[in-house]
């Protein structure tokens, strides 16, 4: 009996064992499941929080600061490599959430929609992204990486052949292209196909530097301003400031945008920190089911703060300036995007072109393009504006999404590293709503009159601008400026010769000196009043008209109410007197 007891007992222990085991085998294959679905992006509202992955740098930290490290994020599993994603899995963002979230056009000033057809030819905006080395993934080719991505998501198709993606080194030339340069595949993927993503028509020009260096880098900025493009994306950083190499940043008309770094408030992320670089901070975003904005708060591994520069007028003349911080200095970021990983976005790294893998990248080389690319959407950036001065110009509560919670505080009881309501360090002037925050609203159209009775003198009139902040006007006349106007909507051009044609524009500036677009011509002839035939004399033919309405009122005697008080009288015939023979 004992013998029997101690194997029955034996034999219920391998059971419970065994159930024991299968009971384990499900719950780690369900957890593994549930957060492999996290990890590949499947969480509609962009909150993708993983145990079982881990966020590392594309590229490694630089050992000089003469050199630059890009800024790309890559999801990993535990083990370090890139998180694998299922073939049939596209990452949490892609075309479709952002557009939507950010209620994007996929064509410069088109309707907000997620996908575009394909375009007879492409341009003429063109987004430019500079990047270190070669893409050279295996063998697989970034032509081949963009047109894997496109036909994932059915957007048009962006390759060398078809003249929408060109390629060229730091001098401009189609060859010798550079040799690959260690971990930049990865950010070279992410920001040509975040580009083409956000703006479907556009151009892309992907100049590569030869080396990371900083050198290297202002080179080939130059380089891709050469080509005239519409916007260029640095998605990169050096933690010094390189201030000898500042100049090559500077350019009107071109909207230069740089990531503001993934190292939280307290680094230095250079050229995000130049005062006239448009700096893109991250945020983590959350949206609905149907992909419209839900939230957004500063990922706390977003760069930005306060730099070594002196702060810009268009940021000293905020009006919550004195709480943002900075003091005399200038505070970046400017603007915002999605950045963290964990609501990051997938992207398609070829091996051949046929094949490749989907791997989820953040960091701020992800709000880069977006913001560089929505500076394409609008169309660009008029001659003579500086991109970052547009955004202050003209960002406001109806087109931006104002980030009011999150941080990248880097130190405990460190101080204006929190968002807040209006303009904060960390997020800037929030993140896009729509395209119009990054233009510059024009004057409406403006209306000519003669002001006075000798035919020496023009009225001009217009409607004031739109834009949240105005300067002033330009007043030209014949396509020369001739005046500048502030706080008024009209203004009298005296001491005109009679009976010559004039044409006349307004131009709205900005505090920033941003220049809108001018108004379209519009022309008069400075006839004398008493001239009613406008045939240039002074004559019997003008008296006759008059005395034929002398004693009228109304609408029908026109110009022979010479003083226009609305009658035909003595007063009239005295001013035509006085002028008869005159020409």
């Amino acid at each position: 009996m004992r013998l029997l007891k101690i194997k029955k007992i034996r034999i219920l222990n391998v059971r419970s064992f065994k159930l024991l085991f299968l009971g384990l085998v499900t719950v780690i294959t369900l957890t593994l499941f549930l957060n492999s679905r996290q990890a590949f992006g499947l969480n509609s509202l962009g909150k993708s929080i993983n145990p079982l992955h881990s966020i590392r740098a594309s590229c490694s930290t630089p050992s000089s600061s003469k050199y630059a490290s890009c800024l790309a994020e890559v999801v990993t599993n535990l083990n370090g490599s890139p998180m694998i994603l299922p073939k049939s899995v596209v990452g949490n963002l892609g075309p479709t959430q952002f557009h939507t979230a950010y209620n994007l056009p996929c064509t410069p000033n088109g309707i907000i929609q997620s996908i575009c057809s394909q375009p007879t030819t492409f341009g003429p905006e063109t987004i430019a992204i500079v990047d270190a080395g070669s893409f050279d993934n295996s063998g697989g080719t970034i032509d081949e990486s963009l047109n894997g991505y496109d036909a994932n998501y059915g957007l048009p198709a962006c390759t060398e052949s078809n003249g929408c993606l060109s390629i060229v080194n730091e001098s401009g030339q189609t060859s010798p292209l550079p040799a690959a340069v260690s971990g930049w595949n990865t950010e070279i993927a992410l920001d040509v196909e975040t580009a083409h993503m956000v703006c479907q028509t556009c151009k892309i020009l992907l100049v590569e530097a030869s080396t990371s260096s900083v050198a290297d880098l202002a080179q080939s900025v130059q380089t891709a301003a050469s080509f005239n493009p519409t916007s260029i994306s640095n998605s990169y950083g050096s933690s010094t400031e390189e201030t000898s190499y500042d100049s090559s940043y500077n350019y009107n008309g071109i909207a230069v945008v740089a990531s503001a770094g993934d190292s939280g408030s307290t680094s230095v992320s250079w050229p995000a920190d130049i005062p006239y670089v448009v700096a893109a901070a991250g945020t983590t975003l959350s949206i609905n089911s149907n992909n419209t904005w839900n939230s957004e708060s500063v990922w706390s591994g977003s760069g930005g703060g306060c730099s070594t520069n002196s702060a810009p007028v268009w940021q000293t003349d905020l009006s919550n300036w004195a709480t943002a911080g900075c003091g005399n200095y200038r505070a970046y970021g400017d603007i915002s995007a999605d950045a963290d990983p964990n609501s990051g976005t997938a992207v398609y790294m070829a091996t051949s072109a046929t094949s490749g893998s989907w791997i989820e990248v953040g960091g701020t080389s992800l709000s880069s393009p977006l913001i560089a690319s929505s500076f394409a959407l609008a169309g660009g950036v008029l001659s003579g504006n500086q991109a970052v001065s547009v955004l202050y110009g003209s960002f406001n509560s109806s087109n931006s999404h104002d980030i009011t919670t999150g941080n990248d505080c880097t130190t405990t009881g460190e101080l204006h590293c929190a968002a807040g309501v209006g303009f904060d360090t960390p997020s800037g002037l929030g993140s896009p709503n729509g395209i119009s925050g990054f233009i510059v609203q024009p004057a409406t159209n403006v209306s000519l009159k003669v002001a006075n009775q000798d035919g020496t003198a023009v009225d001009i009139t217009w409607t004031a601008s739109q834009n949240s902040l105005v300067g002033g006007y330009y007043i030209y006349r014949d396509g020369v400026k001739i005046a500048t106007v502030t706080g008024a909507n009209n203004y009298i051009d005296s001491g005109l010769k009679p009976n010559t044609n004039y044409t006349y524009q307004v131009q709205t500036f900005d505090p920033f000196s941003n220049l809108a677009t001018p108004t379209a011509a519009q022309s008069i002839t400075t006839y004398l009043p008493a001239d009613i035939n406008e045939d240039g004399h002074v004559n019997l033919i003008d008296l006759s008209i008059l005395a034929s309405k002398y004693g009228e009122t109304g609408p029908n005697i026109g110009r022979a109410d010479i003083n226009g008080d609305g009658q035909v009288n003595l007063i009239d015939l005295s001013i035509l007197a006085s002028k008869y023979g005159s020409e």
